[in-house]
């Protein structure tokens, strides 16, 4: 933001940031490069260059921090997939996991049942007492096993629930700066184009648009500079 000491002679021609709109389809063609290298011809009574290149400086540093801030956003979103790529691999090692556990618990059953059918009838209340005990220890380790992959996959589906509103939280935040973005690049092409075509009726419109844009210029400053413009007509004639 540019300010001065005021002055009815000296008065800069805005008295705080104002955003512009662009049409979407020529947004490709302004850069910060563009932005800050701009320059303008020089003519009797017209807009001071410094005050004019200060803005455009001022213009192309906002949209650099506007740049980066997508840029962190980016990353963010980047980092928070790899998580929920990461919860889902372990998931799927957990299910592994129960499955190989059944698994075993069956085959140890199985040896135990063919431990038992080789062993002669003196050893029948034996083997029935080995069976018994292998089923019983097959169900305690098939109960852990099940308990503790199931609070796994709870807290590996709540954490997943989460990353997925934290990307949809990033992902409505990337949109919002997009449009701040173009809305930005609209107005600055409005007004610049404004300045190269200094009638009061088109400056009066790109006033009036900038009020309207976030941290634009309020009613006061707009009347301040349609008053201004009044008395250059006044000069002129």
């Amino acid at each position: 933001m540019i300010s001065r000491s005021p002055s009815k002679k000296e008065r800069p021609w805005f008295a705080s940031e104002v955003q512009f709109s662009v049409p979407e389809n020529e947004v490709h063609h302004v850069n910060v490069t563009d932005i800050a290298g701009k320059s303008f011809s020089t003519v009797r009574k017209g807009w001071k260059p410094d005050e004019v290149q200060s803005f455009l400086h001022t213009l192309a540093e906002d949209l650099v921090a506007v740049a980066e801030e997508n840029t962190a956003l980016r990353q963010e979103i980047l980092r928070l997939e790899n998580q929920l790529d990461h919860s889902r691999e372990l998931e799927q090692r957990v299910r592994g996991m129960l499955k190989e556990m059944r698994a075993a618990s069956k085959k140890m059953v199985g040896q135990a049942e063919a431990s038992a059918a080789a062993m002669s009838y003196k050893v029948e209340q034996e083997r029935k007492a080995i069976l018994e005990q292998a089923k019983h220890e097959a169900a305690v380790v098939i109960r852990d096993a099940e308990r503790r992959a199931e609070r796994m996959l709870m807290k590996g589906n709540a954490r997943l629930d989460g990353l997925k509103e934290q990307i949809d939280l990033l992902e409505t935040k990337k949109l919002a700066l997009i449009t701040r973005i173009k809305s930005i690049l609209r107005a600055q092409v409005d007004f610049l184009s404004a300045l190269e075509h200094p009638k009061k009726q088109q400056l009066h419109s790109a006033l009036r648009r900038a009020t309207q844009t976030r941290d634009g210029l309020d009613a006061d400053a707009v009347d301040e500079i349609l008053a201004r413009l009044d008395d250059r007509e006044i000069d002129n004639d």
